[in-house]
């Protein structure tokens, strides 16, 4: 997937038209909606527990119905539980992944390089001087970017 704008969707569109905040927002009332769906389930059960108790030999036939009612009603509430914990993490993809981007992606590299370095010297892979990495900054926000990028890591600008 090409980091930065495309033509297909307008700018920080992610999902069915949805900003990246939206997104998080319906999936927080989703989960919580599901969440007292959940709980809600639990009244028929009690209620027909209430009944039963009140009158053992009375007809089997309502408590049955309590029961599916019940059923129905904890299903809803746990499948609007998942739908709005997936919305919640399609929300969060661009968030977590600037973040990659920006501040861990330094450390990775310099990691990277270093065990590169570490396997060279034990004699493992090409032996001699490493090429250099030549960084390109980019002209929005200033970063060092790797000469081979085609779009800005932390802002998203076509290099």
């Amino acid at each position: 997937m090409v980091a930065g704008p495309s033509a297909a969707s307008p700018a920080g569109a992610t999902f069915f038209g949805l900003s990246g905040s939206r997104l998080r927002q319906v999936g927080v009332a989703l989960m919580g909606i599901g969440l007292v769906l959940f709980f809600l389930s639990f009244v028929p059960i009690l209620l027909a527990f209430n009944s039963f108790m009140q009158d053992p030999f009375g007809s089997a036939g309502s408590m049955f119905g309590s029961f599916f009612v019940s059923f129905l009603i904890g299903a809803i509430g746990i499948i609007t539980l998942g739908v709005g914990g997936f919305a919640l993490r399609l929300g969060l993809v661009r968030p977590v992944t600037g973040y990659v981007a920006t501040e861990a992606a330094p450390a990775i590299q310099t990691a990277a390089t270093a065990f590169g370095a570490g396997l060279r010297e034990a004699g493992f892979g090409a032996s001699g001087v490493a090429g250099s990495l030549i960084r390109v900054k980019c002209r929005n926000c200033g970063y060092l970017e790797t000469e081979d990028a085609e779009f800005c890591s932390k802002c998203g600008q076509r290099m």
